[in-house]
């Protein structure tokens, strides 16, 4: 999406109570409803309504990056890249978004913004009383957002990858553990 004549992406923060990745910024997603989703691209915007209330008529898929899988939580993840007409009226259901961010892809693409680390921040499954914070068994990419705010895992290598493609000044996850 545009916002300020900037590309941007919209981020969602997983409310504290989920049992998974809860507090985590994500990108809006989900699973397949084999009843009502005909394949994963229509999950992909089922999801994007149900999750922050922007109908698909409004929201275009304009292609695929690598999947991801499975992850640590044992899932294989595709992931879509879209566009949406407008986000000003969203409407994050509170079950599964307890915030939302629109952040501009320029932003994220300043080297300031970004890290490689195998050490879970705190407040990400590491807390301040440890003696040694939790370390992850690969290196990941790590992205800083607004007031502290964090983007990593599985979604910070989605989101280099996003600007990968974009940017082509970089090699894609998967060109760098090949």
């Amino acid at each position: 999406m545009e916002v300020d004549g900037s590309a941007s992406v919209i981020l969602t923060k997983r409310p504290t109570t989920m049992r998974n990745h809860a507090g985590d910024w994500v990108f809006p997603g989900g699973r397949i409803d084999p009843g009502v989703d005909v394949d994963e691209s229509a999950a992909a915007l089922r999801e994007l309504e149900e999750e922050i209330g922007i109908p698909a008529s409004q929201a275009s898929i304009l292609g695929q990056l690598d999947s991801r899988g499975p992850t640590l939580m044992g899932h294989t993840i595709s992931v879509f890249v879209g566009v949406v007409d407008s986000a000003e009226n969203l409407v994050p259901d509170p079950h599964e978004v307890s915030e939302v961010a629109i952040i501009a892809l320029q932003d994220l693409a300043d080297p300031k913004a970004h890290y490689v680390s195998n050490v879970v921040p705190y407040g990400y499954g590491t807390t301040p009383d440890q003696a040694e914070p939790r370390r992850l068994p690969i290196e990941m990419h790590f992205f800083t957002f607004g007031e502290g705010q964090i983007v990593w895992g599985t979604q910070g290598e989605i989101l280099w990858d996003l600007l990968a493609c974009i940017l082509g000044d970089r090699p894609t996850i998967a060109q760098i553990r090949s």
